[in-house]
């Protein structure tokens, strides 16, 4: 049997083919249970999805994190909410999932809840991320700009991560979307406020169809250090580990084969 690769652990989603013939079994208000790194967690069938019920995780395995860190994580990982509707909520009431006197609840996917969990919980000592590795990444502030975003430099919240395409000046993300360049194409567009996490919302990838664990592991770096007080351990000499970039190792070791 090949052995599960760096950063994965037996709570890695099913591939999407394997969620589609699951989810065609799957009945509306159907009720089930997950277990997330041990804890089993209520499930409920929404618009042909299982869902987990976000509360629950938030008073069970992150329990040590306050409600803002768990939003904010959220947010940064491009996770929505899915809201109950008042006979989803009673359902969930009498699996035990919520209390009775709560009055909503926000469900999130299988997949969605390991990958934040995942970001709280994941593993403690990988090897480290490739040196080389690097996000090809624009924004559309004032006259907008490109760079690369190296994920190996990236270990504080201020880190001089991205390399302007234009100047090969290094800026970190919050600063970087301040920085433009005025070219024959680019159109002007009124900057934000001085917002130091806005980052996360103007600074895209610039390649609009990147592959499902390019965009997953994007949103993943973005999540880091945007949790509150507790930053996320990054082990080693500083760089970002790949534990919380499986995808990219994944991809990097296949580049290296290729060649």
């Amino acid at each position: 049997m090949d052995p599960i690769p760096a950063g994965r652990d037996s709570t890695s989603s099913p591939s999407s083919k394997q969620e589609l013939s699951y989810s065609s079994n799957l009945k509306p208000n159907q009720v089930g249970e997950t277990v997330l790194y041990g804890i089993p967690i209520v499930s409920l069938v929404i618009d042909g999805q299982e869902r987990l019920c976000l509360a629950q995780i938030s008073n069970t395995l992150l329990k040590n994190y306050s409600y803002n860190e768990i939003h904010n994580r959220r947010v940064a990982l491009g996770i929505t909410c899915v809201q109950c509707t008042p006979v989803q909520l009673e359902i969930l009431r009498r699996a035990g999932a919520m209390p009775i006197s709560s009055r909503r609840c926000g469900m999130i996917t299988k997949r969605e809840a390991e990958r934040l969990c995942k970001s709280f919980l994941g593993a403690h000592s990988p090897p480290k991320l490739p040196e080389n590795f690097a996000f090809d990444v624009s924004h559309e502030c004032a006259w907008g700009s490109r760079g690369n975003f190296i994920p190996a430099r990236y270990n504080s919240s201020r880190a001089k991560c991205i390399k302007c395409s234009y100047c090969n000046m290094y800026f970190s993300p919050n600063k970087f979307i301040f920085h433009s360049h005025r070219t024959p194409e680019s159109k002007y567009t009124q900057p934000d406020a001085a917002n130091f996490n806005s980052w996360r919302r103007h600074l895209k990838l610039s390649d609009k169809n990147a592959p499902t664990d390019i965009l997953h592991a994007w949103e993943d770096v973005k999540a880091m250090f945007n949790g509150g007080s507790r930053k996320r351990t990054l082990p080693g000499s500083g760089s970002a580990s790949n534990a919380f970039f499986p995808a990219l190792t994944k991809i990097f070791n296949n580049k290296i084969m290729n060649k």
